[in-house]
């Protein structure tokens, strides 16, 4: 850990610094001048400059199905349903299982199913924000960042109103050990709500066989290519991950952008008056502070000796994406530590590139542009309780644990 006012050095960058934590911008500029592809022995191969995360991302010489010795690792640790999940899910897998699941998964999750939700999004928000109006101050992050995603995948999925809460529980257990280290202690009460959450899916499953409906489940079971369906197990894990993955980015994405909003008064103003500028400020504030700072699963793999900025990187070493300093390289976006609505973010890496490119980015998009400038108009004289934010501690994601608000 760096002294306090001294100049960083590469060397002693420490994931699970607190300071780090809490403010990983400095550490991202120093890695990128300095060591752009830099060894930690907890971490593996750091790479975060643009043009090397964004070539990595695309490069189908590494993989993200972990090898085996670390597989083996895991597996004397983790639960057995845990250990199913991981072997399962899109985050996972490599070509050719990746291939083909994806393929599967893009016959029913498509870009019209989640346009179609715009309207219900919309009347949801509006019912969630008058629930709200009357009262003198609420909490972004409990009231409305966190409810409102998993009501979104819910209604995706036709799953009961009443399920949400076991959801959200169940997903804030399986996520509790993904850190660096691995928090083993956590993977207890993950591998229970693996256990309660497949017989959950299984249920639904079950029943959608048996009466088939207009929801994405239905269209999952149906998919079908080259005389392929999912498995049951890739069934299971693709249901699983869209209620966490669609809950956790998503909360973060609607908390982080009204912090930003409320910290930039004119930049709200324009939020709350210009209907137009809604999908800028999703897609500025996934390039700025985006839910994910580390490309999701466990990293990636090089299947051969891969030659990063001069460093040759061995076959099976763990190789970590930083998204987020990608997204603050000034080569890529001038003046990357200005919030700006109006800039080109096409190049930005918040959601992948290539074979893992997210999944649910449209429906992380839709949510952000239906409640950020919703909730802006409906108060127009939101303030903090207190601007100091308390992030989650974690070198993955970037997550607010709290925003109080007072509404005017």
């Amino acid at each position: 850990m760096e002294t306090a006012g001294a100049a960083l050095d590469p060397r002693h960058w420490d994931p699970r610094d607190p300071a780090f934590r809490h403010d990983p911008i400095p550490w991202y500029r120093v890695l990128r001048e300095q060591a752009p592809v830099h060894h930690h022995p907890e971490v593996g191969y750091v790479v975060s400059r643009h043009a090397d995360v964004d070539h990595v991302l695309r490069d189908e010489r590494f993989g993200v199905a972990t090898p085996p010795a670390w597989r083996e690792a895991f597996a004397s640790v983790a639960p057995p349903s845990v250990r199913m999940l991981s072997e399962n899910l899109l985050l996972f897998v490599d070509p050719p299982q990746h291939t083909r699941v994806r393929a599967l998964v893009s016959q029913a999750f498509t870009p019209r199913r989640v346009e179609g939700l715009r309207p219900r999004l919309t009347e949801m928000v509006d019912t969630m924000l008058g629930d709200l109006a009357s009262a003198p101050s609420f909490d972004i992050v409990h009231d409305i960042a966190e409810p409102f995603p998993i009501m979104a995948i819910t209604e995706l999925l036709a799953v009961p109103d009443s399920d949400r809460d076991q959801l959200r529980d169940w997903t804030l257990a399986l996520t509790a050990f993904d850190d660096i280290p691995i928090d083993v202690a956590a993977l207890p009460a993950a591998g229970r709500a693996a256990d309660e959450f497949l017989g959950y899916a299984a249920a639904l499953v079950e029943h959608r066989r048996r009466d088939p409906g207009d929801d994405l489940i239905s269209a999952l079971i149906a998919a079908e290519a080259d005389g392929e369906t999912l498995t049951n197990d890739e069934l299971m894990a693709m249901i699983i991950l869209l209620l966490i993955a669609g809950h956790e980015t998503t909360m973060s994405l609607i908390s982080t952008a009204v912090l930003l909003l409320l910290d930039r008064p004119d930049v709200a103003a324009e939020v709350r008056d210009d209907p137009n500028v809604a999908p800028g400020v999703v897609e500025e504030t996934l390039r700025f502070m985006g839910p994910l700072q580390v490309a999701s699963g466990g990293g990636r793999w090089p299947h051969e000796v891969v030659e990063l900025c001069g460093v040759d990187v061995a076959p099976g070493a763990m190789v970590r994406l930083l998204l987020g300093s990608a997204n603050r390289d000034p080569s890529v976006f001038p003046d990357p530590d200005r919030f700006d609505l109006h800039r080109n973010n096409s190049r930005h890496v918040a959601f992948g590139k290539g074979l893992h490119f997210c999944v649910g980015a449209a429906l992380g998009r839709l949510e952000g542009q239906v409640v950020i400038p919703a909730v802006m108009r409906r108060f127009p004289k939101l303030a903090f309780v207190d601007p100091t934010p308390t992030w989650r501690s974690s070198f993955v994601t970037r997550q607010l644990m709290e925003l109080p608000v007072t509404t005017g």
